[in-house]
């Protein structure tokens, strides 16, 4: 009891001071699926963008930083249709990004973990040779990250590396009336950045893979996602307000 109170009243006394960081952020963007031999079914590529808010809740204990960001943006798709048709179509994506990040500095390390919650819409655009559909996507995952941050005056540098476990994924495609659920494969993060006075640049490179889900059937047939693989490289620019 006494520790939660430490945490509420610091949280309390920092809302007093409250400065959010918005930011935007570049992705540069890759999804690929492949079949049981490891031959590549599909490519996404290109760019997408992100614009997000956080806030750092400091306490005498620990801190807590919640985020939400909106990502939206168009990709190439380079695919084929379930007969092996070769397609070549445009890919749409949007969706919000959640995170509550609860950490604990000690000296130049710090720690953290928390709860993140991600919600997509991919749509693959209709073409001549092929009717496009839409997949909705939601994520639960816990991040594990452990980084290193050092302040220099009024510049602070930090480096970090991070695993999510996830939780459980959903794909809910537009044809079948079904819920999909991949399963969990390799999920991780590494980055660093910089901050000087209010200005905020970061690099991070994310991997996450999912493994093929169990079919899901019916009255029209069964889907299966087949192993799927995004990788993300994420420059993003941040002002503290």
């Amino acid at each position: 009891m006494k520790a939660s109170r430490l945490i509420f009243a610091g949280i309390l006394l920092s809302s007093g001071a409250f400065a959010v960081e918005f930011q935007y952020s570049l992705k540069s963007f890759v999804w690929e699926e492949f079949g049981d031999s490891g031959n590549k079914l599909l490519k996404e590529s290109g760019f997408l963008h992100e614009i997000g808010a956080t806030h750092k809740f400091e306490t005498p204990v620990l801190y807590l930083k919640p985020y939400i960001g909106v990502e939206i943006g168009s990709v190439k798709y380079d695919g084929a249709t379930w007969a092996g048709t070769p397609v070549e179509s445009d890919t749409n994506y949007w969706g919000v990004k959640t995170k509550i990040a609860i950490g604990k500095e000690l000296g130049i390390f710090y720690g953290e973990t928390g709860t993140g919650y991600d919600y997509w819409k991919r749509n693959i655009e209709t073409v001549d040779t092929a009717i496009g559909y839409t997949e909705t996507w939601s994520q639960w995952y816990i991040p594990v990250r452990a980084g290193i941050k050092t302040d220099m005056e009024d510049v602070e540098l930090w480096c970090f590396g991070e695993y999510r476990f996830n939780l459980e994924t959903k794909n809910q495609p537009s044809i079948g009336g079904i819920t999909i659920k991949p399963k969990s494969g390799l999920f991780f993060s590494v980055g660093g950045g910089v901050r000087v006075s209010r200005i905020t640049a970061e690099v991070v490179y994310s991997y996450d893979k999912w493994k093929k889900s169990d079919p899901a059937c019916s009255l029209s047939g069964c889907y299966l996602q087949p192993e799927s693989k995004r990788q993300v490289l994420q420059f993003t620019l941040g002002y503290l307000f």
